[in-house]
């Protein structure tokens, strides 16, 4: 037999291999290898009958469930590559990427109309019958998917990868796949990770469980992987601390716990290890440049001083060079090998900045990509030390602050912006806007909400500062540049919210409101407000919940604060379980 080098070579060996066996679950019901090939057949036939063709980008629309992984593969079996857009991003972002990667078409559950001559949009629900389709050969460099980035240069990047990159990683043997293994489908479909988890097991014989669509709910996770069964979870560094702060005991039912995206706590990892020494626990290290994962470490014990990256995986190398580009011990970490992408679509320049000629390379015209990452080689494997520029993870994604300064500066009443990365109170990345009133600004003081509230219309919620500070005049260096060491820190920032402010009308609510204002941030919060819609995510909630109930005394479900997300309804759910609504204990 050939070798198989292409997602839809190694997803058809696994259809001949295990035709009768689940491939998909979620929410109960099942799709067999077989019945999930015989509908991305016909899914291909309907992006043919379109005018989809080889290399087009298929832009997907979709909720995670069985219709969006059936979209991916009869997207690929058509020779085309399908660009992952999360459902429920502003429409301004959405048609931005969309015509970034040159999608030529998008799909959705339910039509709509394109925007501003965009690409037509396909309906799911309005498919009809198509006869079967094989399956169009395509090259092992050929396009598989696009992933965006945010750019330094303040433009979002679309990442190219091809197949062989994919087929890479699922060979990279840093973790155990196969029929054996139940992965769960927990991260964003437009982030990388979800290459790893969708990929993983369907190319390699296992079952892809399906984490439901909607708000992150740690409880709802919990039952999903007991539910499920899921052997193989992944994890961002943020819900992989608070997991291991709310919930260490309901990840015992695992075999392998891969985290990663930002640094791992020294502490977080060691509190895991030592109550679960039989669960294979990986950090995991890697650019969206480079598909998922560069470099994995396997923990087997205890650790101190840091968490090291660990060492490449199959067919990736790596080299930690100097400012010279020669070989040192601490240094610039550079990628090489099968899991390179192209580089950026559209984006030439910003390709062969990324994407240089390896000097050491044997092969004539051979590539490495320079992560940006400073990094110390030591026995025990890579340590990461840092950015060597500004770009930071929140939650996961990768974010550059001068593509969200770019956007803050661009609107009405802004003079002049600072974006800057800074500590949130849980030890998490988030953002700062530092905001100059232009001169002709007649209500500076009402600046900071009106940019928040059309940010929320452009940016995903990622990339929307957490803090926004007026300044009179920016702090300069000798050098003339800002200096972002003199400008001040941000304390609590002024509500915002589309509401009136009603305030709190019983011992009950103000104390919820106290303890809101404190996690957010915020100056205020009043009765009517809404969690979410004051900033708040899932990660805060979890750490909202545990000081609630220590507050209270009570037990108080996560999910009591997404169907309560009002303070006046989640005080009155905490009245209830005290046996006295509206009286603090």
């Amino acid at each position: 037999m050939p070798t198989l080098t292409t997602i839809p070579e190694l997803f058809a060996a696994q259809v001949h291999d295990r035709r009768h066996e689940v491939a998909v679950s979620s929410g109960g019901s099942t799709v067999t290898f077989g019945e999930l090939d015989e509908r991305t057949d016909r899914i291909a036939a309907w992006l043919v009958a379109h005018g989809v063709g080889v290399e087009d980008v298929v832009a997907v629309e979709l909720q995670r469930g069985h219709d969006l992984i059936a979209v991916l593969i009869g997207t690929l079996k058509t020779g085309a590559a399908y660009l992952p857009l999360e459902v429920g991003i502003p429409q301004v972002r959405r048609d931005k990427l969309a015509t970034a990667a040159g999608a030529v078409v998008v799909v959705s559950a339910a039509g709509r109309p394109a925007v501003n001559g965009g690409p037509p949009v396909l309906a799911l629900d309005d498919m009809g019958e198509h006869p079967p389709f094989a399956a169009r050969r395509v090259h092992p460099d050929g396009l598989a998917y696009l992933s965006f980035t945010s750019g330094s240069t303040g433009l979002p990047k679309a990442v190219a990868v091809p197949h062989r990159a994919v087929v890479r990683l699922v060979r990279g043997g840093f973790a155990d796949l196969g029929p054996d293994e139940t992965f769960l489908l927990l991260a964003p479909v437009s982030f990388d990770a979800s290459t790893f988890e969708i990929w993983a097991p369907l190319l390699t014989g296992g079952r892809l469980a399906i984490h439901p669509p909607g708000p992150l709910v740690s409880e709802e996770l919990v039952g999903t992987l007991a539910d499920e069964k899921v052997t193989t979870l992944w994890l961002t560094a943020g819900l992989f601390h608070r997991m291991v702060d709310h919930h260490l005991e309901d990840l015992a039912g695992l075999r392998q716990l891969l985290a990663g995206g930002d640094v791992l706590s020294v502490d977080h990892v060691n509190r895991f290890v030592a109550r679960h020494p039989s669960i294979r626990l990986i950090n995991g290290y890697g650019p969206t440049e480079n598909t998922t994962f560069t470099t994995c470490h396997t923990l087997s014990g205890p650790v101190a001083g840091s968490v090291p990256i660990g060492r490449p995986l199959k067919g990736t190398g790596v080299r930690t060079l100097d400012e010279a580009l020669n070989p040192s011990e601490t240094g610039e970490l550079y990628v090489t090998g099968a899991g390179l992408s192209r580089g950026y679509v559209g984006q030439p320049s910003a390709t062969a900045v990324s994407f240089v000629p390896d000097p050491f390379a044997e092969v004539s015209g051979a590539r490495m990509y320079r992560t940006g990452d400073l990094v110390r080689q030591t026995p025990e494997g890579i340590e990461f030390l840092g950015r060597g520029d500004r770009q930071v993870k929140i939650r996961g994604f990768r974010v550059e602050p001068s593509e969200v300064e770019r956007e803050v500066a661009a609107l009405p009443g802004v003079g002049q912006a600072v974006v800057l990365a800074r500590k949130d109170s849980t030890g998490e990345n988030g953002l700062t806007a530092y905001l100059l009133p232009a001169p002709d600004e007649d209500e500076p003081e009402s600046l900071p909400a009106r940019v928040r509230r059309t940010l929320r219309t452009t940016l995903p919620a990622a990339m929307i500062p957490a803090a926004f500070v007026t300044v009179e005049e920016f702090p300069i260096t000798v050098n003339g540049k800002v200096d972002p060491a003199a400008l001040p820190e941000p304390g609590r920032v002024q509500r915002d919210a589309d509401n009136e402010f009603v305030a709190a009308r019983s011992a009950t609510e103000q104390l919820v409101c106290d303890l809101w204002a404190e996690a957010l941030g915020l100056d205020r919060v009043g009765a009517l407000d809404d969690f979410f819609e004051l900033g708040g995510n899932s990660l805060l909630a979890m750490d909202l919940i545990s000081r609630t109930e220590l507050v209270f005394d009570v037990e108080l479900p996560i999910r009591a604060l997404l169907h309560h997300p009002s303070v006046e309804e989640f005080a009155s759910a905490i009245g209830e379980l005290l046996g006295a609504e509206g009286v603090a204990r």
